[in-house]
C-alpha cells in the first residue's frame, strides 16, 4: 500500500507494538508523528527507520496531560492540513486484585490506558470531521474477553473502557467517512513480556509484526470488518483479514 501524502499520528509509537506500526507506515511513505515519552525508545526507533527516518516526527509529550496533547497535535494538523490515521497504541499494565490496588495504582492504569486515548481523540476528531476522512485504531486487551479480569482489576477495567469508548466514538463519527476499530490482542511477544514470563512459550504469543500487519489492512480496506477485533493466538489476524 502506498501511504504517500498520508499523515499518521501514533501514540506510544516508539514502544514495542507502536514501533512496528510506525515503521510499516513510514516504509509505505506516510509522514508519521510519533508521540513518545521515553527518549531511548525514540532514538532506537529513529535508528531502525533507516532511510525512512525523514518520514518521522517525534512528539515528546505526556499523553495523560490533555492540554499538553492538544498543544502538540494542533500544530501538526495546521502544518499538514490533515491527519488521516490515528493509531492509539499507548498504554500500560499492572496486576493486582481490587483490595490490593492502591488509589494511585488505580488512577495510573486509568490514566495510561483510557485517559491517553481520550486526550488524543479530543484534538484529532475535529480535524477528521472537517476533512471528512479518518481511520482510527485503538488497543484494548484480550484479557477482558472470556472473563472479568480477576487479579488485574485496574488494567481490565481501563482496557474495557477503551473498547467502550471506541464504540461510542464509532457512533459519534457516523456519516463522516471515519472508520474506527479496536484491537484486543492477547499476550504479545515483546522483550518486556519475555523478561516478565521467562517460563512461558512465546511461540503461543502474538507477534507485534502480526498486529502491525492487521493495522495495515484496517487502514487500507477495513470496511466490513467488525469494530472489535480479538487477536489471541498467532494467525488470528490473517483469519480476520479474510472475513
Amino acid at each position: 500500500m502506498d501511504f504517500s501524502n498520508r499523515v499518521a499520528l501514533v501514540t506510544g509509537g516508539a514502544g514495542a507494538l507502536g514501533s512496528a506500526i510506525t515503521l510499516d507506515l513510514a516504509a509505505g511513505g506516510a509522514r508519521v508523528a510519533v508521540a513518545y515519552n521515553v527518549d531511548a525508545e525514540w532514538h532506537t526507533l529513529s535508528a531502525r527507520a533507516g532511510a525512512a527516518r525523514e518520514q518521522l516526527q517525534g512528539l515528546r509529550v505526556d499523553l495523560t496531560d490533555a492540554d499538553a496533547v492538544e498543544e502538540a497535535v494542533r500544530p501538526l494538523g495546521q502544518a499538514d492540513g490533515h491527519i488521516d490515521y490515528l493509531l492509539a497504541i499507548a498504554g500500560g499494565f499492572a496486576a493486582g486484585k481490587i483490595h490490593e490496588t492502591s488509589a494511585a495504582g488505580w488512577d495510573r492504569m486509568v490514566d495510561l490506558n483510557l485517559k491517553t486515548l481520550f486526550s488524543v481523540l479530543r484534538p484529532v476528531i475535529p480535524i477528521m470531521l472537517r476533512q471528512n476522512f479518518g481511520r482510527i485504531v485503538t488497543v484494548s486487551s484480550g484479557a477482558i474477553l472470556g472473563g472479568p479480569g480477576a487479579g488485574i482489576a485496574a488494567y481490565a477495567v481501563s482496557k474495557a473502557g477503551v473498547r467502550h469508548l471506541t464504540e461510542v466514538l464509532a457512533e459519534e463519527v457516523k456519516g463522516y467517512n471515519i472508520r474506527v476499530h479496536c484491537l484486543l490482542p492477547g499476550t504479545m511477544d515483546t522483550e518486556a513480556n519475555r523478561r516478565a514470563m521467562p517460563d512461558a512459550d512465546p511461540k503461543q504469543w502474538v507477534s507485534t509484526r502480526e498486529v502491525a500487519q492487521l493495522v495495515h489492512r484496517l487502514l487500507v480496506d477495513g470496511e466490513g470488518l467488525p469494530l472489535a477485533l480479538p487477536i489471541l493466538r498467532p494467525g488470528d489476524s490473517a483469519a480476520l483479514g479474510k472475513s
